[in-house]
Formats: structure tokens, C-alpha cells, sequence
């Protein structure tokens, strides 16, 4: 059996145009070590520097990172379908999003909204564990969110407009899925603004943003992930060859950063990545290690 890798450019466009294609990834398990209140963001992207964190420190952060976006981000998504599965769509115009929350290890909690700001009422609730809804409540009486949850709402929507005034935007036509992360213990809050995949086999690698936001409301910091926007997707093979991973050059870090992470768990493979010193990383799922691969 031939093994292939697909090699993918990082300098180029792709837009793609489809119909959103469900899929069944392989979850993450959530555990003590995964629980995002000890969780230290990678600085900025920026070349190691004297004083600042090791290759060994961002890999750990990515690898958990990673793995966070991507429990997190498939919560939404199957919570999703069993608020459409329990209300007609015809009845959710006009909501105003949703929050995700960790109350234990094992468990997100997600809470969706209708309005904004403090007029922002949830009327859906569900619980995931390993990646599967465990329970859902359509709320009888649309509830006021609660402190924390508020919190996390303002900073999607200030980082939301931080976005349109930096220029981010996605690199499929779809909007932005965001990603709001539980505050820091400085009180920092990380939200992802994530190109939608829109095909099973073919994973937007460009058009992805960080932007953390204080308790105030203020943005501290954010930064893109990519220079322009690529799209890895599975090659067609011959008879008898399996595709091994795929490659990219990733020219911000030193390392891979939890993009990567989350691009491995979305496409099921692992991400060969190359870094500005020459180096190749073989990303598999939340595992980052050096590859042979040149």
C-alpha cells in the first residue's frame, strides 16, 4: 500500500461553495487535565524571544487549547441540532446566539439566547458529554442570563467588532463559528473566530482569528493565525494509496498553535507542519511531536 501525503501551500485563496456536510469526529476526552481554568494563552505570534515561553510551554498550550476548541466548538454543533430537532426554525429568527460553559471536566453546558446584551434572555439548554447530547430543556420562561454568562455573550460581540474593524474575515462564505473560552484567572477571555468547514473532507486552514477581551469589555490583544486563506482537502489517490497527513508552512510560530490541533480532530488525519526554522511537526489530534517528514 502506497502512503501519500498531501502537500497544501499556505500563500493562496480557495473559497469554497456547498452545503454544510455533518460529520462524526472522533471527541477529545475531557478530563482534570483539560479543564480551561488553568489554561495560559500563548502570547502574540511572534519568534521565540529571551525570557519568553518555551517551544516545550507552547506545544502544551496548544495541544490543550486545541483540544478545547474543538469539544467546545462540537458541542454547539450537535446542541444545535437538538434545539432545531425540539423547535421549529421558523421560531428561532431573532436569536442572539449562544454561550458554552464547563461546569465539571466531563461536561459543557450550553446555553442558548434570545437579544442582546443585558436584554438577552436563554430559552434552550442542553448538556454534552463526549461529544453527545445527555440532556435538553426547552425553558417554559425565557431566563436572564447570568453574570457569567453575560460576560462571555459581551465579549463574542466586542470581539465580533473588533473583527470588522481589523479587517478579519473568514475564508469561506459562511460567517465566522466563534468560540468563546471560560475567563483566565486574570480575568482574560480568549474568543476564536473560526472560518466554517463546510465539507467533510476539506478543512479551511486560513481565516482564523483570536482576539481576548478583559472583564471591561476592552480588547487586549488578537492576532490572525494564517497570511491568507487555504483549503486542505483529501486527494484523490490511486487504487491502493492512503493519504498519510497533510502538509502545511506555518510562518507566524515557532511551533504549530492549536489551529492545528483543532484542523487534525476536524479532518480525522494528522497535520505535518512546517516551521520557519525548517522544522516539521506532526500534529495528531492534541499530540505534537517532531516528524522525520521533509
Amino acid at each position: 500500500m502506497t502512503l501519500v501525503i498531501a502537500h497544501i501551500l499556505t500563500i493562496g485563496a480557495a473559497i469554497l461553495q456547498g452545503a454544510i456536510v455533518p460529520r462524526e469526529p472522533a471527541v477529545p476526552q475531557q478530563n482534570e487535565s483539560s479543564s480551561v481554568g488553568s489554561v495560559a494563552l500563548p502570547p502574540t505570534p511572534s519568534s521565540p524571544i529571551p525570557g519568553g515561553p518555551s517551544d516545550a510551554q507552547r506545544i502544551a498550550q496548544a495541544a490543550r487549547l486545541g483540544s478545547l476548541l474543538y469539544t467546545f466548538d462540537r458541542a454547539a454543533w450537535v446542541s444545535s441540532d437538538a434545539l432545531t430537532a425540539a423547535i421549529p426554525k421558523s421560531e428561532l429568527r431573532g436569536a442572539g446566539g449562544y454561550v458554552v460553559e464547563q461546569p465539571d471536566p466531563r461536561t459543557l453546558h450550553v446555553t442558548y439566547y434570545r437579544g442582546a446584551g443585558a436584554a438577552a434572555q436563554a430559552f434552550f439548554v442542553a448538556d454534552v458529554r463526549g461529544g453527545k447530547v445527555v440532556s435538553q430543556e426547552v425553558l417554559v420562561r425565557p431566563a436572564a442570563l447570568t453574570p457569567a454568562q453575560a460576560l462571555l455573550v459581551r465579549a463574542r460581540e466586542v470581539a465580533a467588532q473588533a473583527a470588522v474593524a481589523r479587517g478579519y474575515k473568514p475564508c469561506t462564505p459562511l460567517p465566522f463559528n466563534s468560540v468563546v473560552l471560560p475567563p483566565q484567572k486574570d480575568g482574560l477571555i480568549a474568543v476564536y473566530l473560526l472560518s466554517a468547514q463546510k465539507e467533510a473532507a476539506t478543512f479551511p486552514m486560513g481565516g482564523h482569528y483570536r482576539v481576548l477581551v478583559d472583564r471591561d469589555g476592552r480588547v487586549v490583544a488578537s492576532r490572525p493565525y494564517t497570511l491568507g486563506c487555504l483549503a486542505m482537502t483529501a486527494p484523490k489517490l490511486p487504487p491502493g494509496a492512503t493519504p498519510v497527513g497533510f502538509v502545511v508552512d506555518h510562518l507566524l510560530d515557532p511551533v504549530p498553535t492549536e489551529i492545528h490541533v483543532f484542523a487534525s480532530y476536524s479532518l480525522h488525519m494528522p497535520v505535518f507542519v512546517a516551521t520557519p526554522d525548517k522544522r516539521v511537526w506532526r500534529v495528531k489530534g492534541s499530540e505534537i511531536t517532531p516528524s522525520k517528514a521533509k
